[in-house]
């Protein structure tokens, strides 16, 4: 697996709307004025101010999808940031150009909807994809300084990195053990809308991460359900849990997503970790998806992550 050229000060970051459009108050000019406060270069995509007639989509499929394939091509452009979550992705998959991505390997950043095109480009180009920080999310940067440095020392990385979430959130451990694996998943719900199709996540001997938001507390058990059933669950050496924002239990609110995932894996033989926080959360973690990774439940959980020789 492949890790990415470094993202420096002064490269040309493309930014894309591969799923929903952006909200009326975070117009793509003001994304644009913050990325380049950091230090980058910006180029707009097409996507980002195009529409549709269903008004989910940010753009055609085609539109996207050749955003994301001129992206990889044009050797002008050092990086791809998607500038929001949402839905639609999986409309692109078809359309890609899985070579010449593959050819032209640079770092792509994004998350939640965007699991599904992390999943794509590890398993079919062969590279590393970051979950990290939408570009929208720079709007608020001046008050988050952890989320842009946990995505730079991301991007930077050097041949280890350990995972280290913000001040007063720890990494627990729900099940004991230590495993290494490469790094796979991202959200509950995409990586689960995966299974059966052409794109369908392989966590053979991979560290499994997930994540989710907004969802009922019954729905994700249904979805582990659906992991498990389909070997994904036992294929993996280990599980990472990241946070699981506004997934609530509305017949009983003391049994929240925490206590749901501690009866799953009652005594599962592999270690399990809970809130790393790379998910619908601010601050947030930047995980290198596809890098090797070690997960310690022997005492204090820890994460760490490793680049391919």
């Amino acid at each position: 697996m492949r890790f990415p050229k470094k993202l420096e000060q002064g490269n040309t970051v493309l930014l894309v709307s591969l799923s929903s459009p952006l909200a009326a108050d975070q117009p793509v000019e003001a994304i644009a004025a913050a990325v380049e406060n950091l230090g980058f270069r910006v180029r707009i995509g097409e996507s980002c101010r195009a529409s549709t007639p269903s008004g989910y989509a940010a753009a055609p499929a085609e539109v996207r999808a050749n955003d994301l394939n001129r992206g990889f091509a044009d050797p002008s452009v050092d990086a791809i940031w998607c500038t929001r979550g949402g839905s639609t992705s999986w409309q692109l998959l078809p359309l890609l150009d899985y070579v010449c991505i593959a050819a032209h390997p640079k770092p792509f950043i994004g998350f939640s909807d965007v699991t599904t095109l992390h999943l794509a480009i590890q398993q079919r180009c062969g590279f590393v994809a970051f979950h990290g920080p939408t570009a929208n999310r720079t709007l608020g940067w001046q008050d988050d300084l952890f989320s842009w440095r946990s995505l730079r020392a991301a991007l930077e990385m050097e041949e280890c990195m350990p995972v280290e979430n913000p001040a007063g959130e720890d990494i627990q451990v729900l099940r004991p053990g230590w495993a290494c694996g490469r790094l796979t998943g991202g959200n509950l719900s995409l990586v689960t809308t995966s299974l059966g199709t052409p794109w369908q996540i392989d966590a053979r001997n991979c560290i499994l991460f997930l994540e989710d938001v907004g969802e009922d507390v019954y729905a994700l058990e249904e979805m582990l359900w659906q992991l498990k059933y389909n070997g994904t669950l036992d294929a993996a050496v280990g599980l990472v849990f990241g946070a699981f924002t506004g997934c609530r239990n509305a017949y009983r609110g003391d049994y929240g997503p925490l206590e749901m995932v501690k009866d799953f894996f009652a005594g599962w033989p592999k270690p399990v970790l809970w809130n790393v926080r790379s998910a619908h959360c601010s601050p947030m973690v930047t995980l290198p998806m596809g890098t090797m990774c070690a997960i310690d439940g022997c005492g204090k959980g820890a994460m760490t992550l490793r680049r391919w020789k």
